[in-house]
Order: structure tokens, then sequence, then C-alpha cells
């Protein structure tokens, strides 16, 4: 079950892709706006958020047992719990990008990521609103 309508550099963003088994077109859409330094998304088995000093970091797991850091640090901005499944989000040049993920990515799922949410340029607010740690301990508000 997947919605998309993606125009990457044009700041038209709408849709939600669920399920463990992500195709190569949403790992591309993932290296384009969030990327790893030196490897793909496609490589990650699971997703960490570390908090060395006064600011949290989200690094990535590799299969190879490597730990990396996303190349644009400051686009991480929070999460949503502390739970091995919890979404992760991002800022890519005013755009919201929420990664769901699970605690790690086991031998018979190709990813770790649930579903990934990208906001639309013209999102309207609702009602609901869905609540994010931020990167420095405070509550971030999203529309639903």
């Amino acid at each position: 079950m997947a919605q998309q309508h993606y125009q990457t550099h044009d700041k038209l963003f709408a849709g939600v892709v669920r399920g463990a088994a992500l195709d190569d077109h949403t790992i591309r859409i993932l290296d384009d706006l969030v990327p790893l330094n030196g490897a793909s998304h496609a490589d990650v088995v699971e997703y960490c958020v570390e908090v060395p000093m006064r600011y949290a970091e989200c690094v990535a797991l590799l299969k190879d047992g490597r730990k990396i850091g996303f190349r644009e640090p400051r686009s991480f901005v929070g999460w949503s719990s502390n739970k091995p499944e919890r979404s992760l989000l991002f800022n890519n040049n005013g755009t919201h990008i929420e990664i769901g993920v699970t605690g790690a990515a086991s031998d018979s799922m190709r990813s770790c990521i649930r579903n990934i949410v990208l906001e639309a340029a013209n999102a309207c607010c609702s009602g609901t609103l869905r609540r994010f740690i931020g990167i420095d301990g405070g509550l971030l508000y999203l529309p639903a």
C-alpha cells in the first residue's frame, strides 16, 4: 500500500510509503532528501538517537557493522519516543520527512523502516497534532 506524489526539488511532497520491503525508488528518495555519509539507506539495519552533549544526533548502523551519521546532521530535528518502534523527524529545505522505524531489521526484513511520511508543501492545519521530542529536549508539534 503506497501513496506517492514526489517532486524532490520543487517542494511538492505528499504521501505515505508503508512496509518493510521498500523499493529502490523509495530508497533513492531517502538518499536524496536525507543522505548518509558514504552509505545508502538500503544498507541500514538500525537508526539510533544519541545524546552525546546537549543536542541529540541520529546515527545509522549498517549491515557491515559501521556506525555513520547523516551528511547534514542538522536535518535531524526530533523523534517521537524512546521506544524501539518510533518515528524520526528530518527537515529538508523546510519540508518535514517522518521516517517510522522498528528497533532493528531482522533477517526476513530488508529494512528497519516501517513507513515514510512526506509533508505536503500546502498542508493545511488540522485539529490533530503529532508530538516529537526535539533535538534540544523540547517538544515539537506538527499537524497530523
